[in-house]
C-alpha cells in the first residue's frame, strides 16, 4: 500500500460541526477507523472512495410520510481530518431558472447494509437567514457546504485534498471510477455509491485542468456531482505502463451529456408551429446520448475552490494550509 493511501485512510474523516458562522471546534475524541489487516489494497481502496462519496437528496411527502429522494451525489473532503466539506455541481444546490431554489437538502451516507425506509438523511441548511451558507464557483458548475455534524458515523471517510489529481492524471485514454447515485435502478441500490468503471475520453487541447473534459462512463441522472478519480492502473500519460498505486480526484461530473432527438408520433415527425410567423420546426426533445459520456469540471478548480472555503477555518488556529492552490 502508498504510503500517501495510508496517510489518507489514517486521516478517516473526523468530521465535527461546523458552526454557520465559521466558529471554531474541538477535533472528534473518536479514534479513527484504521484498515483492516485482513483486507487487500483494492478493498481498501474501494472502501475509503464509496464511504467518501455521499447522496444529497430532498424529503417529499409520500402517503403522508416523508421520503428521500436523490438529487445528486456529492464527495466529502477534508485538508487534515479536522474540517470537512461537502463538494458537488452547483447545479445541485441551485438552479433558478428552473424554479429549483432549495433552502435546504440532506445528505446521506453509504451503508454497509440495507437501507432503512426511515434513514431521511443530516440535515445540510444551505439558506440560512436569508442568506446563502454554502459557495459556488464563479467559473464552473461547482460548489461546496460546510459538512453537517456526523461524529455519530463510525465510519466517515473523507478525500484529502493532497489527493487531488494534477496534470499527469487527466489525460485522454486514462482509466476513471465515478461515484454517484444514480436513480435509474431505484431505492433499492441507493445503499452504497455506484461505481461505473472508463476511460478519460476527451481534454481540452487549451488545458485540460483548467477546462471541463469528457469521461466515457455511463453517468445519469444522480450521478451530478460526483466524484471522479483516476485509477493509476494501465497506460500513463507517459506512455508507460503502470499497475497500483493511489488514486486521486480529478473532477466532479456536472451533467450528462445529452443529445436533441426528433420526436415521433405515429412513425412521423412532430413538427411544432410558431403562431406568431406560422414557421414550422422539427420537434426535439433532450436523451441521454447511447455512448454515455459525462461532463467533468476539473478538480483543479474544485480544489481551489474547496481550499478557499476551509482555509478561514484554520487561519482562526495559526494553522498554515497545505496544497491551497
Amino acid at each position: 500500500m502508498s504510503s500517501r493511501f495510508s496517510q489518507s485512510c489514517a486521516l478517516f474523516l473526523l468530521i465535527l460541526s461546523i458552526s454557520l458562522a465559521g466558529a471554531q471546534n474541538q477535533p472528534n475524541s473518536s479514534a479513527p477507523q484504521q484498515p483492516s489487516d485482513s483486507a487487500s489494497d483494492a478493498d481498501e481502496i474501494m472502501h475509503h472512495l464509496r464511504r467518501s462519496t455521499v447522496s444529497l437528496g430532498l424529503h417529499v411527502n409520500e402517503g403522508g410520510k416523508p421520503r428521500f429522494v436523490t438529487v445528486g451525489s456529492a464527495v466529502a473532503v477534508t485538508i487534515d481530518g479536522r474540517k470537512a466539506c461537502l463538494l458537488t455541481a452547483k447545479h445541485v444546490f441551485s438552479q433558478p431558472e428552473k424554479g429549483y431554489v432549495p433552502t435546504m437538502l440532506y445528505v446521506r451516507l453509504p451503508q454497509n447494509g440495507q437501507r432503512s425506509e426511515d434513514d431521511l438523511g443530516f440535515p445540510i441548511p444551505l439558506v440560512v437567514n436569508g442568506s446563502a451558507i454554502w459557495r459556488g464557483s464563479e467559473d464552473a458548475d461547482l460548489a461546496v457546504v460546510a459538512a453537517p455534524n456526523l461524529s455519530m458515523s463510525s465510519d466517515a471517510h473523507a478525500i484529502l485534498l493532497s489527493d487531488f489529481g494534477d496534470e499527469d492524471d487527466v489525460y485522454q485514454g486514462a482509466a476513471v471510477v465515478v461515484m454517484g447515485y444514480p436513480e435509474l435502478l431505484g431505492p433499492d441500490f441507493q445503499t452504497t455509491p455506484i461505481a461505473r468503471g472508463g476511460i478519460v475520453a476527451w481534454t481540452n487541447p487549451n488545458g485540460a485542468l483548467e477546462h471541463t473534459f469528457l469521461v466515457d462512463a455511463n453517468v445519469f441522472s444522480g450521478n451530478s456531482g460526483g466524484p471522479v478519480f483516476h485509477m493509476p492502473t494501465g497506460v500513463m500519460k507517459s506512455g508507460g505502463f503502470r499497475m497500483g498505486g493511489s488514486p486521486k480526484l480529478i473532477g466532479i461530473i456536472s451533467k450528462d451529456a445529452f443529445e436533441e432527438a426528433p420526436v415521433h408520433a405515429g412513425g412521423q415527425p412532430v413538427n411544432s408551429i410558431d403562431q406568431s410567423n406560422g414557421r414550422v420546426t422539427p420537434l426535439t426533445a433532450q436523451v441521454l446520448n447511447i455512448g454515455g459520456l459525462g461532463i467533468v469540471e476539473p478538480a483543479s478548480k474544485a480544489k481551489k475552490l474547496v481550499g478557499n472555503f476551509l482555509d478561514p477555518f484554520y487561519r482562526t488556529r495559526n494553522a498554515k494550509p497545505q496544497d491551497l492552490h
